[in-house]
C-alpha cells in the first residue's frame, strides 16, 4: 500500500520510547526508504543511531509558533502517508490537521486516521501494538537480528539509575551493591552505566578493579560495544534497558509490577523480568539467583 511513497513518521516521547520504535521504523524503511521523521532535536539525534537515511523535520514541542511552522511544512510537503508512531493527544491533533488540510493517508490509533489501529488489550506491549498498526498498511515487521554475546568476556552491565522523573523505578542501590559484591566474587567485571541524572549514584560506587564506573560517561555507541561483549544486563526500567533490548541481548529487568511492566518490558531473547508492586521488596537474593543462570 505504501510502496514508492513519500512517508512522514511522527515520533516524539522519551529516549526509551524512541528506542522501542526502532525496529518498527526499520520495517517501514525496509519497505520504503523515502522517509521523513518529525521529532525533537534530541529525538532526531537518537534516531541517527539507526544509521539509516531519512529526512529530518525538527519539532520543538511546547512552542506554539514552532508547532504551526511544522504543520505548515507538513502541508507544503503533502506526504503520501503520515504514520503516527507516537499515538498521543498531541500527535492526534497533527493528524486532524493532516485530514483537514492535506490529501495524505494516515496510520495510527487516532480517530482522525484513515487506517486506524484499535487495540483490544490494555496490556498489549508497545512494540506489539506498533507492529500491528503498520501491518494495517501492509508493512510486515522485520526479524530482529539476534546478537550472541562474546562468551569469553567475563562481564555484565549494571544500570542502577533512572531519569529524575522516574525515581520510583529505581531498585535501591544498596541492593545493587550486594549483586555487584556477588559478581566480584566470581571475578566478573561490572560496567555501571548511566547519565547525568545518576550523578548521585556515581559518588557512592566503590572503587574496585572489577568495577568500571561509566556513569555520565557512557554514550550509546560505547554502551553497544560493551553490551555485545556482556553476558547479561541488569537494569531498572530505563532507556538503556530499551536500547540493549533492541540489540536482542539478554536483560534482567527489575520493575514495578504495574501496567508498564507489561507494556514496556524487554522483549529480547533470554530476558527475564523480576517485578513486584513495591520494587523495594525485591530481594538481592532473588536477583542474584537470576544472575547465576547467565554467568
Amino acid at each position: 500500500m505504501v510502496n514508492n511513497k513519500n512517508i512522514l513518521i511522527i515520533k516524539h516521547g522519551s529516549t526509551g520510547d524512541i528506542f522501542m520504535s526502532f525496529n518498527v521504523l526499520k520495517s517501514i524503511i525496509n519497505h520504503n526508504p523515502n522517509i521523513t521523521i518529525c521529532s525533537t532535536k534530541i529525538g532526531l539525534k537518537t534516531f541517527r543511531l539507526l544509521n539509516c537515511d531519512f529526512e529530518e523535520m525538527v519539532d520543538q514541542r511546547g512552542n506554539t509558533i514552532e508547532t504551526l511552522k511544522v504543520l505548515l511544512k507538513i502541508k507544503k510537503k503533502n506526504f503520501d502517508y503520515v504514520i503516527d508512531l507516537q499515538n498521543s493527544t498531541r500527535s492526534s491533533l497533527y493528524l486532524l490537521f493532516v485530514k483537514l488540510f492535506t490529501n495524505s493517508q494516515s496510520n495510527g490509533t487516532s480517530v482522525f486516521c484513515t487506517r486506524r489501529y484499535k487495540s483490544e488489550n490494555s496490556r498489549e506491549h508497545v512494540i506489539t501494538g506498533l507492529n500491528k498498526q503498520i501491518n494495517l498498511i501492509n508493512i510486515s515487521k522485520i526479524k530482529n537480528k539476534i546478537h550472541q554475546p562474546i562468551s569469553n568476556f567475563n562481564q555484565v552491565i549494571i544500570v542502577p539509575g533512572s531519569s529524575k522523573s522516574g525515581l520510583s523505578k529505581r531498585w535501591p542501590f544498596d541492593n545493587y551493591l550486594k549483586v555487584i559484591e556477588y559478581l566480584i566474587t566470581k571475578k566478573i567485571k561490572c560496567y555501571i552505566i548511566g547519565g547525568s541524572d545518576e550523578n548521585d549514584i556515581k559518588k557512592i560506587i566503590p572503587k574496585n578493579k572489577y568495577i568500571i564506573n561509566l556513569i555520565n560517561n557512557s554514550p550509546w555507541e560505547d554502551v553497544k560495544k560493551i553490551a555485545l561483549k556482556s553476558k547479561v544486563t541488569i537494569s531498572n526500567d530505563t532507556s538503556a534497558m530499551h536500547f540493549i533490548s533492541n540489540l536482542n541481548l539478554p536483560i534482567i529487568a527489575i520493575m514495578k509490577d504495574n501496567i508498564y511492566s507489561y507494556r514496556n518490558c524487554p522483549l529480547s531473547e533470554n530476558s527475564l523480568i523480576i517485578k513486584n508492586k513495591n520494587i523495594k521488596d525485591i530481594t538481592p537474593k532473588k536477583v542474584i539467583n537470576a544472575v547465576s543462570k547467565y554467568i
